[in-house]
């Protein structure tokens, strides 16, 4: 079994926290530096998702309407025998702040980020990881679960 170098926690923790940047910035093109390409992902409001350009096309319909604030808590990396792929399970809470007629609306959502990652190798750029991990790291299949929402759902609709 190969050594599991720890800046590679430091990485994929980047890797997971960039996913709720793009999300809460709206800058929708970063979420290419969070999954593989040919990613496969399983959202509660859109499920069997292929690839990184429908996995950003039905998170930008779904949080079109909204402003958003997502925030990381308990989290589980483990790391495959060689070391190049690793799989986290994230909680996770989400505020959806309404807007238009919907101010001052919340909806909370709690869940986990079920993540299988693939070591990639490193070749440079803004996004591309912690100096001194093994490479980087990034999201090939992804399963979102809800264990709960708390508040008013309409503020999910377009006004």
């Amino acid at each position: 079994m190969a050594a599991v170098n720890p800046l590679d926690h430091i990485a994929i923790q980047n890797v997971l926290s960039r996913y709720c940047e793009a999300l809460d910035t709206k800058f929708f093109p970063l979420l290419n530096y969070v999954f593989v390409p040919e990613v496969v992902a399983d959202y509660p409001f859109n499920s069997a998702l292929k690839g990184v350009d429908a996995v950003k096309a039905a998170i930008q319909t779904r949080l079109g309407p909204i402003k958003t604030h997502h925030s990381l808590t308990t989290q589980i990396i483990t790391f495959s025998r060689d070391g190049r792929t690793a799989n986290a399970t994230t909680h996770f809470i989400g505020a959806h702040l309404g807007q238009g007629p919907h101010a001052g609306k919340v909806l909370s959502a709690y869940g986990k980020y079920i993540d299988v990652l693939v070591l990639l190798d490193a070749n440079g750029g803004d996004y591309e990881g912690v100096q001194g991990a093994s490479g980087i790291w990034r999201i090939k299949e992804r399963t979102v679960v809800f264990t709960g929402r708390v508040g008013d759902e309409s503020i999910m609709q377009e006004y």
